[in-house]
């Protein structure tokens, strides 16, 4: 019996143990399955379910220290990814501090939250130390407050990026584009500044513009004095076409600029004189003369002479050609040697004259008083008369000879204020009977002209002379025109013929003493170097213009009488 109760409070004692120890084995598996969780939780992972594991596996496969190995791992993981992180942060700083421009990271309070080295070098004053936390306006721009202009302003209040293409702090010029940063919400909560110096630009822009102000400034000087030249001038390309063409040269041509610019130059120089084609040579454009028909129709005699126009490097790129008008100058020249010819044949003649005049008188009065004789023969009288006939004509031309060495000595004159009019009426009056017998029409055309002062005999003597010679071109059935005006400088007078004309070859020469194209016999030459003479001495001019077939056209010029 006491047997049985003690086995029996021995197996209840044993119960009471089991019950206990799977109490504690239960309690632990709660314990260990809720710090896995969290373990979990903590992994992001979702919890253990009972269902999933019950808690006698939880126990056998020791989670606890299987997390720990994880844990082990992951914080090795991170220990690499941190330094990882720690090389890609140095390497991103250096490059940061690197870049060639300013980086400056600000918070919406206008604080500077980091910067690079380029920004403090650009813009943060020197023997400054950290810049962070400072007002971006203060460190960068001296001012108390953020301005108006302020990129950052408009970056934080609209939250778009903004680029000011050119601003200026401290004395240099900057380029500045402003970029917003924002939070997971999508606020606004700074900026991002990066900084480029465009310094150096703007002063290569300013000083363009410098040189280009100075530029326009010494072409437009250059181009006044281009156009105030009295000489003109065209240049042309390399091409040989024109690209310029001064006022003088459109005055001298009577060429319009408008219609010369892109011509060739030779096409351009054989338009004016009528030639087929221009000078090629260069050695033909150096003080090259020619003979151009102006505008107005009037003829002119210009000098031409180019240069190369090169570039820097010595490679031509074009020629210079300037001409002036050396018509006068021509004219004054020929004059002069005219004069020198004349005055040397005027001591000539008038020594001869005098010379010849004595004998020539002694034999004209010994054939006459021969004649006189009454036993003379038939024979004998008619060849005293023929030496008296031949001695008049010789004392006629020591007569012309006498004129033309006279002609020479203005101080023999009789000047006064004289109506040319008045001397055309006259020489048409003289030439009326003889112009009609061979059907010449004398057609003159009167302007008001102001007086000149002139010997009139003179002046009757110069018209005279050169409208018998037109009528003696003309022959008969033609017809001459004389025309009268005044341009406020000369007087103008001019004959013109319908005759053969004066050919080119013979032309220059019309002037000289002793030319004559008339037959022996019917004159000694000296009329038109008389003419010449007159006029020169009266401080006018005597122009021909003929051309073979075409008539001559003679224009006497005298100056105006300022009184």
């Amino acid at each position: 019996m006491k047997q049985g109760v003690k086995t029996g409070k021995t197996a209840a004692v044993r119960n009471e143990k089991s019950d206990g120890s799977s109490t504690v084995h239960a309690r632990y598996a709660a314990y260990v399955r809720d710090k896995v969780n969290q373990l979990l939780q903590v992994m992001g992972t979702f919890p253990l379910r009972p269902e999933e594991l019950d808690d006698r596996t939880l126990l056998d496969i020791d989670p606890i220290g299987i997390i720990a190995g994880s844990f082990a791992q992951i914080l090795e993981h991170l220990r690499e990814t941190n330094r990882e992180l720690t090389i890609a942060r140095d390497e991103l700083q250096a490059i940061f501090d690197a870049t060639g421009v300013g980086i400056s990271i600000i918070d919406q309070d206008f604080r500077i939250l980091k910067c690079n080295e380029k920004q403090r070098e650009l813009l943060v004053d020197k023997g400054r130390g950290n810049v962070a936390g400072g007002y971006c306006y203060e460190v960068y721009c001296d001012k108390d407050s953020p301005g108006l202009d302020c990129p950052a302003v408009d970056a934080l209040a609209t939250g778009r990026s903004v680029i000011v293409r050119e601003v200026k702090k401290k004395g240099k010029h900057f380029q500045i584009a402003t970029t917003p940063f924002k939070d997971a919400a999508g606020a606004t909560t700074g900026v991002i500044e990066v900084l480029l110096d465009i310094s150096e630009l703007i002063q290569a822009r300013d000083a363009e513009r410098e040189q280009r102000g100075f530029y326009l400034a010494e072409k437009s000087k250059l181009a006044a004095v281009l156009e105030s030249l009295s000489d003109g001038l065209f240049v042309t390309d390399e091409l040989g076409a024109i690209i310029s063409f001064n006022r003088a040269a459109e005055r001298i041509t009577g060429r319009a600029e408008s219609g010369i610019l892109g011509r060739d130059y030779r096409e351009f120089l054989a338009s004016l004189s009528g030639a087929a084609t221009g000078p090629t040579r260069e050695a033909e454009l150096d003080d090259y003369e020619m003979t151009i028909r102006s505008g107005d129709e009037r003829r002119a005699v210009i000098a031409v002479s180019s240069v190369p126009l090169r570039d820097n490097h010595g490679r031509e790129r074009g020629k210079v050609f300037t001409f002036r008008d050396v018509t006068e100058e021509k004219r004054r020249r020929e004059n002069d040697q005219r004069t020198e010819k004349l005055a040397a044949l005027g001591q000539l003649s008038a020594g001869v004259a005098h010379e010849l005049n004595t004998p020539l008188g002694s034999i004209l009065g010994y054939a006459r008083l021969l004649t006189k004789e009454k036993n003379l023969t038939r024979g004998q009288r008619e060849r005293l008369n023929i030496i008296a006939e031949q001695a008049k004509k010789s004392s006629a031309i020591i007569a012309s000879l006498l004129n033309f060495s006279k002609q020479s000595d203005p101080s023999l004159w009789e000047k006064a204020i004289v109506d040319l009019n008045d001397v055309v009426k006259d020489v048409i009056r003289i030439l009326g009977m003889e112009a009609e017998k061979r059907n010449i029409a004398l057609r003159p055309d009167y302007g008001g002209l102001p007086g000149v002062k002139a010997d009139k005999r003179q002046m009757e003597q110069v018209l005279l002379n050169i409208a018998l010679n037109a009528l003696q071109a003309v022959g008969k059935d033609g017809g001459i025109d004389i025309r009268t005006w005044a341009d406020g400088i000369f007087v103008r007078v001019m004959i013109a013929d319908s005759g053969p004309g004066i050919p080119p070859g013979i032309k220059h020469r019309i002037f000289d003493p002793f030319f004559t194209t008339k037959p022996v016999g019917e004159g000694t030459g000296l009329g038109l170097s008389i003419c010449a003479g007159i006029i020169r001495d009266h401080d006018g001019s005597i122009e021909v213009d003929s051309e073979a077939g075409g008539g001559a056209v003679f224009t006497v010029a005298l100056p105006v009488h300022n009184s």
